[in-house]
């Protein structure tokens, strides 16, 4: 019996049950991708009118199907705190923390872990990345109370900066926070940087203009000309982890990386080696000229309750990827 009624109080009430089926191994092998299948499944019934089943079929794999449900459980996962940042520090020449880069993290109650990059781009698809971007800062505002001294610096989507909506957000946010915007740093991607029009650039140089730090990250995985950074409001520059794990045998990233550092020196940007693996990758991207260093080596994401046992340097950015 998929509907039936209840008496409640002198009234019949309906109920309805939605089933969504996935079968191993005909469909999937591992509980993961099975409980996602199901939820697909499980969502066609509901779009069908409920009270029936539904078994998965590999149409609902299509793009827009599952985008709509991402989006529906998304849009849920921020009402309902399924969201979390962790933070990865960021070193100093003398290995001391100078920084923490928050990763945003979604933890499905049904498929655990979520990584961000099958959300994120959908999110960028509808107005949930405006959402999320201000749920991000938000949490920014509130985590750095617990890092003293420490800026934090948010990754902002090239669509959020097609509206104007992240300049009047992010205002809005410090005014209702009491924060101010000089201990947070935005971030951009070398894509979206080799891709911006006037308009984008005016609301770069007016989130500049309320006190953010603006820094430019995965730089050399695009086609962004050392020229063009003249133009950019930028800050500080992050080094794609690419070249920081060829210094050891690659002539042309030797090179590349130490230009770079040499223009951002007379230009008075930082220069951040991201990726940092080992201990030789350190020592090259130090003499190479990079000022500031992430990766694994240094330590791997955390939640900010032990990101928060850090120790702090006396000067600090705080880098927020979504």
């Amino acid at each position: 019996v998929m509907r039936a009624g209840k008496s409640h109080e002198g009234k019949i009430v309906p109920l309805s049950i939605s089933i969504g089926v996935a079968l191993a191994p005909a469909h999937a092998s591992n509980t993961t991708e099975l409980m996602l299948l199901a939820d697909l499944a499980l969502y066609e019934s509901k779009a069908g009118g409920r009270g029936r089943v539904t078994v998965f079929d590999e149409e609902m794999l299509s793009d827009k199907r599952y985008r709509r449900l991402v989006e529906r459980e998304l849009r849920a996962a921020i009402y309902l705190g399924e969201l979390d940042l962790h933070y990865q520090p960021i070193v100093d020449t003398d290995r001391s923390t100078f920084a923490l880069e928050g990763l945003v993290r979604w933890r499905h109650p049904v498929r655990g872990l979520i990584s961000p990059a099958d959300f994120i781009p959908i999110a960028e698809r509808s107005t949930l990345i405006d959402m999320l971007g201000e749920w991000v800062f938000r949490r920014a505002c509130a985590d750095i109370a617990h890092f003293p001294g420490l800026r934090i610096s948010i990754n902002v989507s090239g669509e959020q900066l097609k509206r104007d909506e992240i300049v009047t957000m992010c205002d809005r946010v410090l005014r209702e926070t009491g924060r101010l915007a000089a201990e947070f740093i935005i971030e951009i991607t070398e894509t979206v940087a080799t891709a911006a029009t006037p308009e984008i650039l005016k609301r770069l140089e007016a989130l500049r203009g309320l006190g953010f730090h603006i820094a430019l990250d995965d730089f050399g995985t695009g086609h962004c000309g050392i020229n063009y950074l003249k133009t950019l409001p930028i800050d500080s520059i992050k080094i794609d982890r690419s070249y920081i794990s060829s210094l050891a045998h690659d002539q042309v990233a030797q090179i590349f990386v130490s230009a770079l550092a040499q223009i951002a020196r007379i230009q008075h940007v930082t220069i951040v080696a991201e990726g940092v693996e080992t201990e030789e990758e350190f020592t090259l991207a130090r003499a190479a000229g990079c000022n500031r260093f992430q990766g694994y080596f240094f330590g791997r994401p955390a939640p900010r309750q032990k990101a928060g046992a850090l120790p702090a340097a006396d000067a600090a950015a705080l880098a927020l990827i979504a």
